[in-house]
């Protein structure tokens, strides 16, 4: 089954939506570069296919955060809206950036042995020390 999510950055400017299947992965990240993106010590996201995503209003910025991803933000309110791998094959989004955040919950913890020390959740799913499945 299939449904559509839209979301967006604080100010409005960026909108975009997704096509969600049952089976799309959902992890909170622990790694520096999405901390520091976001000045969370952790963020939520969910993984959909290129296919599957698309900007419906506004022009987002982005820059390469690393060799194996793109960053985009809103350039008017610096909200980070979503992130590309290198091949642009997979597309996350901050599940706090969905006009409907409660439909999506987290499945796993990816890089967690980056996480800051003070921070944990007391949760039973699964902790990838470094790369989650999709990230490989």
């Amino acid at each position: 089954m299939t449904r559509r999510m839209e979301g967006g950055c604080l100010c409005g400017a960026v909108r975009y939506a997704i096509e969600l299947e049952e089976d799309d992965l959902a992890d909170y990240c622990h790694c520096r570069e999405c901390r520091r993106a976001s000045g969370a010590p952790v963020v939520a996201w969910v993984q959909v296919s290129s296919a599957r995503f698309q900007v419906t209003r506004g022009e987002p910025h982005g820059f390469a955060s690393s060799p194996a991803a793109r960053r985009s933000f809103c350039p008017t309110c610096g909200s980070q809206l979503f992130m590309i791998d290198e091949k642009q094959q997979s597309v996350g989004v901050p599940i706090a950036s969905l006009d409907e955040p409660d439909g999506v919950r987290p499945r796993l913890h990816g890089w967690f042995d980056e996480r800051i020390d003070w921070f944990d959740t007391k949760d039973e799913l699964l902790r990838f020390p470094r790369h989650p499945p999709y990230d490989h």
